[in-house]
């Protein structure tokens, strides 16, 4: 078995884009992420068992990194085909019915590009704010942290996974109309 970049198999699928490296890239940076939150959270416990002196902010960095992380990694996850679904209608539908089996799964992606377009939608508006009025978490002169750079990511992220979404739905599409052999399902042995 051939391995990946990852350490893991080898992905079957469409050859990289500089969309798939810059989804690879930022999903390579919530991996980062999530060493430097484990790193905080270990600092913020051996402060508070040795010293008796939490590090201030710990919790509000963890909640505003978690969800950072958890965006930064969508886009990527959709294009490696390993994002959270039920295969118990889909998969025996393609393998009996692939034409049907792939039109609905276009609908699918077309519903998941429109639910990320309405995140962008709703949390624009938040980052505008938050950047123009220094929105923070936090307690004034303890600790506080900026709110805007995950409004950001949220919104940049969310667009990214929306528009992974739409390549998909061009290829469920591409499929039904027979202008390209279904790709490997996902989970299949290669």
């Amino acid at each position: 078995m051939a391995e990946g970049s990852t350490g893991g198999p080898a992905q079957a699928g469409p050859p990289p884009t500089p969309f798939h490296h810059l989804t690879q890239n930022l999903a390579r940076l919530g991996t980062v992420g999530i060493l430097v939150v484990m790193l905080l959270v270990n600092a913020d416990v051996a402060g508070r068992y040795f010293f008796n002196s939490p590090i201030p902010g710990v919790p509000e960095l963890v909640a505003l990194s978690i969800v950072a992380i958890v965006y930064l990694q969508l886009a990527h996850t959709l294009r490696l085909e390993r994002f959270i679904r039920s295969d118990v209608l889909i998969l025996p539908l393609i393998e009996r019915r692939p034409r049907w089996g792939y039109a609905l799964q276009a609908l699918h992606h077309a519903i998941g590009a429109c639910l990320c377009g309405l995140i962008v939608w709703f949390v624009a508006p938040s980052f505008v704010e938050a950047w123009q009025e220094g929105d923070y978490v936090g307690a004034a002169g303890v600790f506080t942290a900026p709110k805007w750079p995950i409004y950001l990511i949220v919104t940049i992220c969310s667009a990214l996974t929306a528009l992974q979404f739409a390549r998909h739905v061009i290829r469920d599409i591409t499929v039904v109309l027979g202008r390209m052999p279904p790709p490997p399902l996902p989970g299949a042995a290669s």
